[in-house]
């Protein structure tokens, strides 16, 4: 069977000039189509998945898009298209006042629609001119909610932009990161706990795809002044949905390489390895895997005992009783993450737990309780001092986010890092309001609309 020729869909008008000029580069064929259209189009957009090898998608939906969405006579197409969006690397972008119902000004409206209609894809609308400029009249609330909702199902997010220069920035990111086939990327804050044993897990889990699994995979990374963003790129035919089974599998054979040396052997059994090769990489990674246990459990003591002193340096004219050092000590135990195998190097944010007001017996005003929860964060965190928005932020990404919690808890430290890539901030500005429209209903409009203010205060265009 001939090789399919590879393309990237555009399903929209978000084929800008700025957008695909990397792909003109480098002779990257594209192609775009129209949802704004009759069920027969979307058949010619399924036809496309069949015939090509759609490496990534971006769509750019409209008022139109999203009442297409719900008809009953799109509902077959819909599941199809979204399966195939679903299962490519995909970027799915939508004015932010579709998504809230408000409008924005009508001029910038008027230019913006002016730009959007496309009149050499004529014949792919649904609609006439005089129908098609109402595209940035937002939808009826419950059809945003059930768009959301039917995206979320299909393990896919909806990106909101304000201007046309964020969407070409956001598109472009996305664009060039795929071409680069980056297939996994993770910020992680400098002097946080585990931050050494981080990096020397993703430099053995980058061996272990290419002894392993036969993965070309390239590890790169960069410093900024508060973290380290370390990235990775696939070679061709790397699929990066791969990446999380790759990451369990590794993980449950570092693990086996400490408890059951014979067990780590017997999961290499089905590799492409013979049994000297099998016996020599679980003879290496045994000794690895040892001593980062061992570094992983001896950063927690160490951070423990430096909370312990610095606490009783700073409340040692408040505290005095035994019983409220003790109760003290359980708070900073139960605070500071355990250690549950290699794969604790990575959990790089947890929810700090708060001083219980109730369990102690001496009158502590509220200052110092947020002194003690201050230290505790520190020596987690290290230095980058994030917000108590942020940190909900981070809590909600923990309870809700999925298979999406390690970049959008990314995205939270890269958005508060003022000396990260300004593209990168605001990619994960805008990656970070499309999860809270995800999640609006779960958390509830007053906690979403406070989010949402934080993270646009942080960085704007």
């Amino acid at each position: 069977m001939p090789k399919k020729q590879k393309i990237v869909l555009f399903l929209g008008n978000a084929d800008r000039e700025g957008v695909t000029e990397k792909l003109k580069a480098v002779g990257t064929l594209y192609r775009r189509k129209m949802l704004e259209s009759k069920p027969e189009n979307w058949l010619k957009i399924i036809d496309i998945f069949n015939d090509y090898d759609v490496t990534s998608v971006v769509v750019k939906l409209t008022n139109t898009s999203f009442g297409l969405l719900c008809l009953e006579e799109y509902k077959g197409l819909r599941e199809n298209i979204l399966r195939l969006i679903s299962s490519k690397p995909n970027l799915i972008l939508a004015h932010e006042s579709l998504m809230t119902g408000e409008k924005a000004n009508d001029y910038v409206d008027y230019l913006a629609k002016l730009n959007d209609y496309d009149p050499d894809l004529d014949e792919e609308y649904q609609y006439l001119r005089s129908e098609y400029d109402n595209i940035f009249e937002p939808p009826k609330r419950e059809i945003v909610d059930e768009v959301i909702d039917l995206f979320a199902d299909h393990g896919v997010t909806i990106t909101p932009y304000n201007k046309n220069v964020e969407l070409s920035l956001i598109a472009s990111s996305f664009i060039d990161k795929n071409e680069s086939d980056l297939i996994f990327r993770i910020y992680v804050p400098s002097e946080r706990m585990w931050a050494s044993e981080a990096e020397k897990l993703l430099k053995l889990f980058r061996d272990y795809l290419h002894k392993v699994s036969g993965l070309s995979v390239r590890q790169d990374q960069y410093t900024t002044n508060q973290g380290v963003v370390y990235e990775f790129f696939g070679g061709d035919g790397v699929d990066p949905n791969l990446l999380p089974q790759k990451f369990d599998e590794f993980s449950s054979f570092m693990e086996s390489c400490v408890s059951n040396p014979e067990s780590a052997q017997a999961l290499l059994d089905s590799t492409h390895l013979n049994k000297s090769e099998i016996f020599n990489l679980v003879e290496k990674y045994s000794k690895e895997a040892r001593r980062l246990h061992v570094d992983i459990k001896q950063e927690r003591e160490r951070k423990i005992l430096a909370i312990r002193h610095g606490l009783e340096s700073e409340l040692s004219e408040h505290v005095r009783t035994d019983h409220d050092w003790e109760v003290i000590g359980r708070v900073i135990e139960a605070s500071v993450p355990p250690v549950s195998g290699v794969s604790s190097a990575l959990a790089i944010d947890r929810k700090i737990q708060p001083i219980p007001n109730n369990d102690l017996t001496v009158n502590i005003n509220p200052q110092i309780i947020d002194t003690v929860n201050g230290v505790i964060a520190q020596n987690i965190v290290g230095d980058q001092h994030l917000a108590a928005d942020a940190k909900q932020l981070l809590e909600i990404i923990d309870r809700y986010a999925g298979k999406d919690k390690a970049v959008l808890a990314s995205s939270v430290h890269e958005l508060s890092d003022k000396s990260a890539k300004p593209e990168e901030r605001i990619t994960a500005k805008h990656r970070l309001k499309g999860f809270l429209f995800s999640v609006g209903s779960k958390i509830g409009d007053v906690t979403a609309g406070v989010l949402q203010s934080y993270i646009e205060n942080q960085i704007g265009l």
